[in-house]
């Protein structure tokens, strides 16, 4: 006959100390592994922001290319990890194993994100006020945005091999369908002496002036992130305000340049300039 005594110590038996051991140590890898991925991802931001690797390799390469595979391996070490845990080190392992798989599944849950954007916005990165006279840019700027950057055109159009639903399109009407604060200022007028507010203004939102010019002022906006550059002109005409924002890099800017035309008409239109008489 049994022992009750020993029947109850039998099933309270812990488990080994190698197997909590193994447990946490593949608990404490998964969470390694989630964590470098993230670093890779962040290391690879700021080597391009600084500009010790291209736009490509940093951008496409390394982020769209490597970082998907990467954060789906870390999410599967981690998932395996939490179930195991859970089994043999509840106590100890769960957390980290957990932690993993939080930070793997944000990882992946940004890039659903990015690609959501992509579907969302058009396939542009240039946003004017006016394209029955288009904006241009001096030969200094185009020198310096260089061979490889978005063309600089009068009548862009998206490729029609880009995109199903915005393919062969004028830039002109994605942008007053998807743009429409993007309007010329008629109301106002910058003089001469007003300029060097309007400099005051873009340099307190971030912006580099390139150079200015009575009839025109240019500047440079780059990101926090990848350090993405944006190069914008200011066009002042005798009764119109006239801006465009066209990116360096030739990839969808996700509304970026639109936002950046919206906020720059507003907050000329708030600048205390003389209003437009006529006579």
């Amino acid at each position: 006959m049994s022992d009750p005594h020993t029947e109850d110590t039998a099933h309270q038996i812990p488990p080994h100390p190698r197997a909590r051991k193994k447990g946490f140590a593949f608990a404490h890898l998964a969470f390694m592994v989630s964590v470098i991925t993230a670093l890779f991802l962040l290391g690879t931001m700021m080597i391009t922001h600084l500009g010790y690797i291209s736009l490509d390799v940093g951008f496409k390469t390394l982020t769209l290319g490597i970082g998907p595979k990467m954060a789906m391996a870390a999410l599967v070490v981690a998932a395996l990890s939490l179930l195991i845990s859970l089994f043999m080190c509840p106590t100890r392992c769960a957390p980290w194993a957990f932690a993993a798989v939080v930070i793997a599944g944000g990882i992946l849950g940004g890039y659903a994100w990015y690609h959501k954007l992509l579907r969302d916005y058009p396939p542009i990165a240039d946003v004017a006020t006016n394209w029955d006279r288009p904006l241009s840019y001096s030969d200094k700027l185009v020198a310096l945005r260089g061979r490889d950057a978005l063309p600089i055109e009068d009548l862009p159009r998206v490729p029609r091999n880009e995109s199903l639903d915005w393919g062969g399109k004028a830039i002109a009407a994605i942008n007053e369908a998807t743009c429409p604060a993007a309007k010329t200022i008629g109301e106002r007028i910058i003089t001469e002496e007003q300029i060097p507010a309007l400099v005051a203004m873009l340099k307190q939102s971030h912006y580099t002036v390139f150079g200015t010019s009575p009839w025109r002022v240019e500047a440079t906006y780059q990101d926090n992130f990848y350090g993405f550059k944006s190069d914008i002109v200011i066009r002042i005409d005798p009764r119109s305000v006239d801006v465009r924002s066209i990116s360096r890099y030739n990839i969808p800017d996700l509304g970026a340049n639109c936002r950046r035309v919206t906020e720059i008409i507003q907050k000329i239109k708030a600048m205390p300039v003389s209003p437009v008489t006529t006579g």
